[in-house]
């Protein structure tokens, strides 16, 4: 193994043990209390070396969204993944549609933690801004997804339209009334939102 290939190894090594660091410590303390002081500490690295790696507390809890979102912390887009591009090989159309919702709901699922804790911080600029790009980054992924539908959607329904709706029906918004408010297990929400996607995309059968 080369030398460039181990500290290459060593720095993503120590960018995923202050992920997962700061990921306790703010699940567990809130994003404000934590400090970056408290985030080098766990992660048994110094401060200036969180600030080298990501340059704020913001962009820390970002990367660890991003992380969430795909799974892990390889720099390979989500469309760009093996499980995405498998997608546009199922022949049905809503078993296709389906596939991509319980893409979507995997990803909300995972997020739903984090997600209450941005909303939480959205007093702060930085994390307010993470918020806004978050979503705007959410609904072009959806609409990307859409496009794998095709013509296969309802009569008369666009593809920004069609998500625009899955955007607002999988959102974050939805799991927290459904699971949180009402008490639904997530099996539940799941189960429904698959089901309302389908109705409200796909042409009747």
């Amino acid at each position: 193994m080369t030398a460039s290939r181990v500290r290459q190894q060593r720095a993503q090594q120590t960018r995923q043990r202050i992920c997962e660091s700061a990921k306790e410590l703010f699940l567990g303390h809130g994003y404000t209390a934590t400090t970056i002081s408290d985030i080098a500490r766990a992660a048994g690295v110094a401060q200036q070396t969180v600030y080298f790696v990501f340059g704020s507390k913001a962009a820390v809890l970002s990367a660890i969204m991003d992380a969430e979102i795909v799974g892990d912390l390889d720099a390979v887009p989500l469309l760009d993944r093996p499980q995405v591009k498998a997608l546009a090989k199922v022949a049905d159309p809503r078993r296709r549609l389906e596939r991509i919702v319980g893409l979507v709901c995997d990803i909300t699922h995972r997020l739903a933690p984090l997600y209450e804790l941005v909303r939480g911080g959205a007093s702060d600029d930085d994390v307010r801004a993470l918020l806004d790009r978050h979503e705007q980054q959410r609904r072009r992924t959806i609409r990307s997804l859409v496009g794998l539908l095709g013509t296969d959607l309802a009569a008369g329904l666009t593809a920004d339209e069609a998500a625009d709706r899955l955007f607002a029906l999988l959102s974050h918004d939805v799991f927290w009334l459904l699971v949180h408010r009402c008490g639904w297990s997530a099996a539940r929400w799941r189960e429904y939102v698959t089901t309302q996607a389908v109705h409200q995309v796909l042409p009747a059968d």
